[in-house]
């Protein structure tokens, strides 16, 4: 084995885990890891859930999913957000609370010779929810992982950073830090879906960026109470 499909931050948006999964699938992976935040923004929770579920993509869990299981306090997330959030809690039935509570904070895991540590926002102090969102800040973490790559979500923006300043690409000897955007809710400017596969026999990262139809779960949205104004906020506008 050495593919690994990579997606994170599904955040509730069918339409998009659809569509990435079935761009994902192209590419015959062995492996698959979600790296958290399956719900939160997006009017699909269970749906999306389900799919992650059938499809046996191993996941960690996200600060969005301890919202919703209670492990986290509702303060820390903001309207309209904070309402979806406890909206969430009554469209899962206590199966699907449970399952997200049982999630791990951190995966680990050897695959062609290559270890990896995931985790959602960050592997030194996971349930922090910590953004990685500079070289400066990685680089001291991947001097101190054990193992030689480090896959994380969070901040919705794709990025792959060394250990070594000027080296942008994955190479033999170096640690890296993945991030392979976000599914259900871009930032940087991009609206499609982003998603990842990483070959670890040819040893590269390839991010894929995934068109699919963002009206339909703006409409949900509105069907679950929300504004027009509030759900693109919700899914588009950060």
């Amino acid at each position: 084995m050495s593919k690994i499909a990579i997606l994170s931050d599904v955040h509730a948006n069918l339409p998009a885990l659809k569509a990435v999964v079935e761009r994902l699938e192209k590419e015959q992976p062995e492996e698959w890891l979600c790296l958290g935040d399956l719900v939160g923004y997006g009017p699909h929770p269970k749906e999306c859930m389900e799919l992650i579920r059938e499809k046996n993509i191993r996941c960690v869990k996200g600060n969005h999913d301890a919202g919703v299981t209670e492990e986290l306090s509702l303060k820390v997330f903001r309207n309209p957000n904070r309402k979806l959030i406890e909206l969430t809690r009554t469209l899962l039935e206590d199966t699907y609370i449970q399952w997200l509570r049982e999630l791990p904070l951190t995966l680990t895991g050897s695959t062609h010779g290559h270890s990896w540590m995931a985790a959602h926002a960050s592997p030194v102090h996971p349930t922090e929810w910590t953004y990685l969102e500079s070289a400066f800040a990685i680089r001291p973490i991947l001097q101190d992982l054990e193992q030689d790559l480090c896959f994380v979500g969070h901040t919705h923006r794709p990025a792959l950073v060394t250990d070594t300043i000027g080296l942008n690409l994955l190479s033999n000897g170096h640690k890296a830090l993945i991030n392979p955007g976000s599914v259900g809710q871009s930032r940087d400017g991009d609206p499609r879906a982003s998603c990842g596969l990483l070959d670890l026999e040819a040893f590269t990262w390839q991010n894929f960026r995934v068109e699919y139809e963002i009206n339909p779960v703006l409409n949900d949205l509105e069907k679950l109470g929300f504004s027009r104004r509030e759900s693109e906020h919700l899914i588009l506008i950060h």
